[in-house]
């Protein structure tokens, strides 16, 4: 019996050393699962952080910056303080605009310029045919032989009268047919003159039939009204020539914001047809006329710098500034906003072949004129390259790389 108890002490310690070394073993066995699964997603987090960062950036061919109208630059200072908001057009004074017509009607032997050929006062840009020059000129030549004779005989025949030698009435005739001869030659010289022809050449015995049309002002060719072998009538206009030097913008302000509007006040204005570039301009005059149907005064103002793509007539949208405040700004097609937050993109590298960017989140402040103030979150270097124009594009590529990564 006692023998018997022995054995059943033996088997139940066995059981139980049995079932402790199990527990022991799925105790080890699940720490060692659990830190399996700890590191992987510990190194899945820090993947999809790289991940993540890396999405942030594209790169470009240099040829498609090109072919998708992409524009780099950096931030320009631009006043966004206070404006007064105003249109206009772009104006020349009137002495600085020549439209040239023809004295006398003419047929076009030869043209000597184009559109947009710079010219100077006096150069001659077209040539003006018509027998009636010949003419013209042959009278000219027949008035100074006339009022020679003329001046011979009145000359004699007031010595003679002096002398008592000829009547008062015969001096008389010769006197008065003296004055018109001299009249009639001084006509014809004028109207030579008036035409264009070299009166110098003409008495060396040189009759032209062509005549050059002469250019009043230093200037550009705006506009021509003819060709080679067209008639063109007595005033009617061939040239226009602008000299866009002394361009200025003329600006309608009206009634309630006149007071506003002084000498001097600085201005900014884009064209209407290209709102992402930016002009200055200083007011230099207030018109003293009030338009009534308008209801507004012109206001002058000069350009400051560049004339480069300006042109009379184009219409300008202005900002007369009140209050300063410059910020460091970008044009509108520098930004994209995606779910509420605005983004730019800078340049990291750049080489012959490719360009790589960043997309970083800024911050958007006031904005006008087409340009927005970008207030940048991080720090970032002076002078650092952006994407300026076609940033939506550039999104689209960086967005186009992120779906296939997605899809790999």
């Amino acid at each position: 019996m006692k023998h018997i108890i022995i054995n059943i002490s033996s088997i139940f310690l066995l059981l139980i050393f049995l079932v402790s070394c199990q527990n022991k073993t799925a105790q080890q066995k699940k720490e060692t699962d659990s830190g399996v699964h700890n590191d992987t997603h510990s190194d899945s987090h820090e993947g999809d952080k790289e991940t993540e960062e890396t999405l942030n950036f594209v790169t470009l061919q240099q040829k498609q910056l090109e072919v998708m109208d992409i524009e780099l630059g950096t931030t320009k200072k631009v006043n966004l303080g206070k404006t007064l908001k105003v249109n206009g057009q772009l104006e020349l004074p009137p002495q600085k605009r020549a439209s040239i017509s023809a004295i006398v009607g003419g047929r076009i032997e030869s043209v000597a310029v184009i559109e947009g050929d710079y010219v100077k006062k006096g150069q001659a840009i077209a040539q003006l045919n018509n027998p009636q020059f010949i003419t013209m000129q042959r009278e000219y030549l027949t008035a100074k032989s006339n009022y020679s004779f003329l001046e011979k005989d009145y000359l004699r025949k007031k010595e003679l009268f002096k002398d008592g030698i000829t009547s008062q009435k015969s001096f008389q005739q010769a006197e008065a047919a003296y004055k018109d001869g001299k009249s009639a030659l001084n006509a014809a010289k004028s109207m030579l003159q008036l035409v264009g022809i070299n009166i110098s050449v003409l008495e060396k015995g040189q009759i032209i039939s062509s005549i050059p049309v002469i250019s009043p002002i230093n200037g550009y060719v705006q506009n021509i009204a003819i060709n080679i072998g067209k008639f063109v009538a007595p005033e009617q206009e061939m040239f226009e020539i602008v000299d866009n030097e002394h361009l200025h913008i003329g600006l309608k302000v009206f009634e309630k914001d006149i007071d506003k509007a002084k000498v001097g006040q600085k201005i900014t204005f884009a064209l209407t047809t290209r709102p992402d570039k930016i002009y200055e301009a200083e007011i230099f005059a207030l018109g003293s006329a009030f338009d009534m149907d308008t209801r507004a005064v012109k206001v002058h103002a000069k350009i400051i710098g560049t004339h480069a793509g300006l042109l009379t007539g184009m219409f300008v949208e202005a900002r007369i500034t009140t209050s300063n405040k410059e910020v460091s700004a970008l044009p509108e097609g520098a930004f994209v906003t995606e779910k509420g937050l605005d983004y730019i993109f800078i340049q990291k590298e750049n080489d012959k072949d490719n360009i790589t960017l960043e997309k970083v989140q800024i911050n958007r402040g006031i904005s006008d004129l087409g340009f927005s103030e970008v207030v940048f979150i991080n720090e970032i270097p002076k002078n650092i390259v952006v994407v300026t124009k076609g940033a939506y594009y550039v999104n689209a590529e960086l967005n186009k790389g992120e779906f296939e990564d997605h899809e790999h």
